[in-house]
């Protein structure tokens, strides 16, 4: 069994001046693990970001980041690279490295926004189920790429294009990958309805991760974002094709099917139910998400991030709610997992996050707890509590 306990305190500061705006956050942070068989981790690690954006000039800005992750007690928990292999994993790094740096260029050319942005920098795609940020972890996921986008409220049309040449992840410079990558996306929405994407990803994780590569076509349906004050449906809908690429050995094709519909109701939430399936091919290899944000689809346990060779299904319910009593907020959600291919059980996870602005737009407190129970030996059961506090300026 693995228990994990971790604290946060995070400070956000945001100053605007005549020659342009300082961005400050930082994160204070304990966490306790224990799993079988390993020593049980107590990381506490102190996290900062500092970065400066220019004012713009003609439409074109300059934004630049630094980060710092400092462990406070490095021999008592591993954290993927420190050499403590005898404890239990917390993915939280000792690092100090330009987190981002790009140009970006704006303008507007008959009512369709362009813009361009170049240098390191963070991408975040709809509910980051292909592409995410993960920003749950000390050292945050940045893309080193070059962004293209035109978008057309009046007409309800968006066209994205990424070149993306270095993946910065969660291991500090250890676990970047080198890349030549692309992802196209091409979008229409409509406030009524919902909002439809047609995308290609072309994942080329070069000599780092040649396994992982792959390429991705698909397409997504999200009607999540509805008024608040009405009854009213939500539903959401993905269908992916996958395959190798790039230097990939492996040679197979697999799919993900997503469909979730809930309901939304005043004052008491948005319950909804939803299946996922990322089919194998014959067992030799699955559906696969190297870049997903695990923790943003309700799955705290990061367990599933990337499916087994046999494929998985994923039945589940979320319920959510803005204020369920005195102010507090948060989420529920229960999954249950299974092979694709033989439909064996492999467990089921349990999250709930509680939050609270205690002083609105300046401190939050927040809650977390999953657990995660398996039911075959390939796996172990894990429990994660942690209570963070948020302060923001």
């Amino acid at each position: 069994m693995l228990l994990a306990l971790f604290f946060t305190v995070i400070g956000y500061s945001q100053q605007q001046t005549d020659q342009g705006e300082f961005v400050f956050n930082s994160k204070l942070r304990f966490w306790h693990a224990d799993a079988e068989n390993l020593k049980f981790s107590n990381a506490y690690t102190f996290g900062t970001n500092f970065g400066y954006l220019t004012k713009s000039y003609k439409g074109f800005q300059v934004y630049i980041e630094g980060e710092s992750v400092v462990a406070l007690t490095p021999d008592l928990f591993f954290d993927g690279i420190n050499g403590n292999v005898d404890r239990t994993n917390v993915t939280d790094v000792e690092t100090l490295e330009l987190n981002k740096m790009r140009v970006s260029y704006n303008d507007t050319i008959n009512q369709t926004a362009l813009q361009l942005k170049v240098g390191r920098q963070a991408a975040i795609v709809e509910d980051e189920r292909f592409i995410g940020n993960v920003s749950a972890r000390q050292d945050d996921q940045t893309f080193d790429a070059a962004k293209f986008k035109l978008q057309n409220d009046q007409k309800g049309l968006s066209f994205e294009y990424a070149y993306m040449y270095k993946f910065n992840r969660l291991l500090a410079e250890v676990g970047d990958w080198r890349s030549v990558s692309h992802a196209f996306r091409l979008a229409f929405y409509n406030n009524k309805l919902a909002r439809v994407g047609l995308f290609a990803h072309l994942f080329d994780f070069q000599d780092d991760a040649p396994a992982l590569s792959n390429q991705t076509f698909g397409i997504t349906v999200d009607r999540s974002v509805v008024p608040r004050d009405k009854t009213a449906l939500t539903y959401k809908a993905a269908f992916a094709y996958q395959q190798q690429y790039g230097d990939n050995p492996t040679d197979y094709d697999a799919l993900l099917l997503n469909a979730e519909i809930g309901l939304a109701v005043p004052k008491a939430g948005i319950f909804s139910l939803g299946y996922e399936v990322a089919t194998s091919d014959d067992g030799i290899a699955s559906f696969q998400f190297p870049l997903s944000t695990g923790q943003r689809l309700h799955r705290i346990s990061d367990v599933f991030i990337n499916p087994p060779a046999d494929g998985l299904q994923n039945p589940y319910f979320t319920a959510e709610c803005r204020n369920i009593v005195w102010g507090i907020g948060g989420w529920l959600g229960y999954h249950t997992y299974f092979t694709e291919t033989e439909g064996t059980f492999l467990g089921q996870e349990i999250d709930v996050v509680l939050y609270r602005q205690i002083i609105p737009g300046s401190l939050r407190a927040e809650l977390t707890y999953g657990s995660f129970f398996a039911d075959v030996d390939s796996y172990t059961d894990i429990i994660i509590f942690s209570f963070d506090f948020v302060f923001e300026l």
